[in-house]
């Protein structure tokens, strides 16, 4: 039986180097050749300027077979739309194929989801009792991750990004939080791996992701190879601790043995 691998984050929509990354069939294709069992997928739309219908074209995306990879998906969300996301939340975070509410930098000016002015949406956000995703690429928006972790005691939050090219710093500013999670994307740097198992005393707060189709996951694999860890710490990156964080029984599936990488372009 092969080993799960669960990709926490990765974008729905087309791009110039993945044209056909809003074709569910042609992404679990190109997933499953990657070995990935199933992917959290959030609307590269939704993120920049059109939430609802960016998370409407996810939500009808997950009502499909979920066949070779499985696909779920978190529900993008603005704090300066704040009657549009409370609306999609109740029409979208009761059901299982959204595993929680994601909250992104804002695309005109890069400003990092800050506590100061997301309070009355994360309130709302805790009544679900799902997790939530903050992309953190610098190690600013780490500082703030950190600081909302505090305020939503009780909500598993996953911190996306690891602070990219500072994941130092970030990765110090994410140490104490109990309820805080880093998934690995962002920097191709395997040496963050090691150093947050080294912070962390372990690597119970780490997720596979990837930030597809931005990057490719066979990239990030590959980094996790190279960090040359422990089969338990590899097992719980790569698939256990994200059972804990969206509360998931355990188990493995199975995944496709051919695994001949096709162009991310589809």
């Amino acid at each position: 039986m092969a080993e799960e691998i669960i990709d926490v984050h990765c974008g729905w929509g087309p791009t110039p180097a993945a044209p056909n990354w809003n074709q569910a069939e042609a992404v679990q294709s190109i997933l499953a050749a990657r070995g990935i069992t199933t992917c959290c997928l959030s609307s590269l739309l939704a993120r920049r300027y059109d939430p609802v219908g960016g998370n409407e074209t996810v939500a009808d995306t997950l009502a499909s077979p979920g066949n070779p990879a499985k696909l779920r998906g978190w529900l993008v969300v603005q704090p300066a739309q704040f009657e549009e996301s409370s609306a999609q939340m109740r029409r979208h975070l009761y059901s299982e194929n959204f595993v929680g509410a994601a909250l992104y930098p804002n695309p005109a000016t890069g400003e990092p989801v800050a506590l100061e002015y997301s309070r009355e949406l994360l309130i709302l956000i805790r009544r679900y009792s799902k997790s939530l995703l903050i992309e953190t690429p610098t190690a600013e928006a780490m500082w703030h991750a950190v600081e909302i972790a505090g305020f939503m005691q009780g909500v598993k939050i996953v911190a996306s990004g690891m602070g990219g090219e500072e994941w130092r710093a970030a990765i110090d500013f994410a140490v104490k939080p109990s309820n805080l999670f880093l998934d690995i994307s962002g920097a191709l740097a395997p040496e963050k791996i090691r150093y947050a198992i080294q912070a962390m005393s372990g690597a119970r707060k780490l997720l596979f992701a990837s930030g597809a189709p931005a990057n490719d996951p066979a990239a990030n694999l590959a980094m996790l190879e190279e960090a040359g860890l422990a089969a338990d710490e590899r097992e719980k990156i790569l698939f256990a601790n994200a059972h804990r964080v969206f509360g998931w029984g355990s188990g493995s599936v199975d995944a496709p043995t051919d695994v001949t990488l096709s162009s991310m372009g589809g």
